[in-house]
């Protein structure tokens, strides 16, 4: 597990430096760094996989992160000529990536330190624009990424391993009449969310893998077209998730998208369920109800406050973001709450009820 991600001169970020626990959410305003800092993560992991970077080599463009040329990600407030991205693993030794910018330097060459530290670290990364509805899928043929960063080949591993165990028997739920194969585990975790469950099997002689779903309270089959939008994303999401070990890393972007409130909080238990079982996750949110169920389950007692941590990112007066631990209590209480941590709800209703809580 990552304990602490520290990033200097990347990008919109100046310098900034986060505790993390085995849940961690970034959430804050459009454009205030939030998925800077897991461009950040991911850019070092990509470099690790790939070694020390030879002058000429793009480490920029790769399987996690597509950031262009290094004058892209440079800091353009700060102009500095040094940019350092680290992560701080458990047993207190770091892992870094030292990256210098020339003057007109358009190839990008990077100093790796101690990266064998890292190296075999599991790493599964959804992001925002991943797949949504469709009658069929993708088969992972060149199987460089057993899922995909959009979560295209997530069916296609389901039909592979649906009659597997999970590759991480803690990860199971047990509970009477669910099977503990990965094809059971996920209709459990579908069907507690949005009501559904869903198989996926390769369609012979073809590149494609067929999906289908079946309401819970229904034998009848029915397309992905025939169903809510919402279903197939967090499908993906789940298959994404129940494909990692303890000690994998999963990271994922918006994860509420085409989600009802109610199971946005749900899809929160999920997380929490896998992260308290030792897979490290990371979560870009724009969700009150994700936010807000990680205050419930403290308060339930579900997980422990220092198991999660959450940041709100903003921008300074330099335009350079700054991520602002919210504190938050045994009870479930927020003791810093910032302008714009989810409070539009209120101002809106102060404003309904010509009330004037903020100045």
């Amino acid at each position: 597990m990552i304990s602490k991600l520290l990033v200097n001169q990347f990008k919109c970020i100046d310098s900034v430096e986060l505790e993390l626990a085995s849940l961690n959410l970034l959430t804050g305003p459009n454009s205030t760094g939030k998925s800077t800092l897991i461009q950040a993560l991911l850019l070092l992991a990509q470099c690790i996989r790939r070694g020390e970077m030879r002058h000429g080599e793009s480490l920029l463009n790769g399987e996690f992160a597509k950031l262009g040329t290094a004058q892209d990600v440079r800091n353009i407030y700060t102009n500095q000529k040094k940019c350092v991205i680290s992560f701080e693993m458990e047993h207190g030794q770091f892992v870094s990536g030292e990256m210098v910018f020339e003057e007109n330097d358009e190839e990008d060459s990077i100093k790796l330190t101690n990266a064998q530290l890292f190296k075999n670290v599991d790493i599964i990364y959804l992001n925002h624009d991943r797949v949504g509805v469709k009658d069929i899928y993708d088969k992972n043929l060149e199987n460089v990424s057993r899922i995909g960063t959009a979560g295209e080949y997530a069916f296609d591993y389901l039909s592979r391993n649906r009659l597997e165990p999970l590759p991480e028997p803690d990860f199971s739920v047990e509970v009477t009449k669910v099977g503990m194969n990965l094809g059971n585990q996920v209709d459990y975790w579908l069907e507690k969310i949005m009501g559904y469950r869903v198989s996926a099997e390769g369609i012979e002689s073809t590149n494609y893998v067929r999906v289908v779903y079946q309401q819970s309270q229904s034998n009848r089959k029915l397309r992905p077209y025939h169903i809510g939008t919402g279903v197939s994303y967090v499908a993906n999401v789940i298959v994404a998730a129940l494909s990692c070990k303890k000690g994998s890393i999963f990271i994922v972007e918006n994860p509420e998208i085409h989600l009802h409130p109610a199971a946005q909080s749900k899809l929160l238990e999920f997380f929490v369920y896998l992260s308290t079982r030792g897979l490290q996750i990371f979560v870009e949110t724009h969700s009150d109800h994700i936010f807000n169920g990680v205050r419930k389950l403290i308060h339930k007692g579900t997980m422990k406050k220092e198991d999660t941590a959450v940041y709100f990112m903003k921008k300074n007066e330099m335009e350079c973001s700054e991520a602002v631990r919210i504190e938050i209590t045994g009870e479930g209480k927020i003791k810093n709450q910032q302008k714009g941590l989810f409070d539009q709800f209120d101002d809106d209703l102060d404003e309904l009820l010509d009330l004037n809580t903020y100045e």
